[in-house]
């Protein structure tokens, strides 16, 4: 059943639990431009007073809770040129998700993703605020909160299909062609993470199972290595363009994070990210598109 009209050509999911914080996203009313999905795995969750809101009840996991939002509202979805799959401890509001679709659409990103502000629980230290910067052009964008072009997310939505709760963010640059690989960070937007990162493991089915081990069969399955998160080219926040080795020292700015982050581990994954800022190259496998088109097809027979 068709949802409604779209009220904006942009539109944000989220997978919203007992205690999501997507009200917060619809203030102040003035500056927002995006219309509002609600596919809720809470029972008790109703629908939001608000123009341009909309609800559905989805239970079950994350991932395979996208994969049905994303299936079985494919005709509401179509009608948005840009949708942002948004996690529902993410603090932000109608301002920072309407000037991330704005700046994603004049700058022509395909995938992108706001930056975390320092007192954010981050996995990794390449996707937290660089102040220096407005944005940075990356080969990796996290399942935390990308925003997608409509085509973009067309080609990943299969990745949706194999059962994997873990992993398929790193696999979705690569499945697109290379001339849509136009994926970015937008340090000039930070939200803020609100909770670790795996707090709620065992209600997205992570039992007899781990992060890891999904990870690990999502890269097997498509022959590809873990791609270290890295940026190629970036713009300052004075609207000055740089490439690689302006960034490289623009990520030591990163060394305070440690400090002000409530991430276990923060001082190590933040060297760990210097580290491949400063000697890794974005990495991509050609052959991911053609596997996921071979096993789209095995799926429809």
């Amino acid at each position: 059943m068709m949802l409604g009209s779209a009220t904006s050509k942009n539109l944000v999911i989220t997978r919203a639990g007992p205690k999501s914080l997507h009200e917060g996203w619809l203030t102040p009313a003035a500056t927002r431009d995006f219309d509002l999905l609600v596919a809720s795995f809470d029972p008790n969750s109703r629908p939001l007073a608000a123009p341009g809101t909309f609800h559905r009840f989805i239970p079950g996991t994350k991932v395979q809770g996208w994969r049905a939002t994303l299936s079985d509202n494919a005709d509401f979805i179509a009608q948005y040129d840009y949708i942002a799959l948004i996690d529902d401890d993410i603090d932000t509001d109608a301002d920072s998700l309407s000037r991330l679709f704005a700046l994603g659409a004049a700058e022509g990103f395909t995938i992108f993703q706001p930056s975390l502000t320092w007192d954010s629980y981050f996995t990794y230290a390449g996707t937290v605020q660089n102040p220096s910067l407005r944005y940075r052009e990356v080969n990796y964008i996290e399942m935390m909160a990308p925003f997608f072009a409509a085509r973009a997310l067309h080609q990943v939505a299969p990745l949706f299909d194999y059962g994997w709760e873990s992993g398929i963010d790193l696999i979705w640059g690569s499945a697109l062609p290379a001339a849509d690989r136009r994926f970015a960070i937008v340090d000039a937007v930070p939200v803020r993470h609100t909770r670790p990162v795996g707090a709620l493991k065992e209600a997205n089915g992570f039992v007899n199972r781990t992060y890891e081990s999904d990870i690990e069969a999502a890269l097997a399955h498509f022959a590809m290595a873990w791609p270290s998160l890295v940026a190629s080219r970036g713009v300052t926040a004075a609207g000055t363009e740089i490439g690689r080795w302006g960034l490289a020292w623009r990520v030591l700015g990163l060394l305070g994070l440690p400090w002000r982050s409530p991430t276990r581990g923060a001082w190590r994954r933040t060297c760990d990210h210097i580290r491949h800022q400063w000697m890794r190259r974005p990495a991509y496998v050609e052959a991911v598109g053609d596997r996921l088109a071979r096993d789209a097809a095995g799926r429809l027979r």
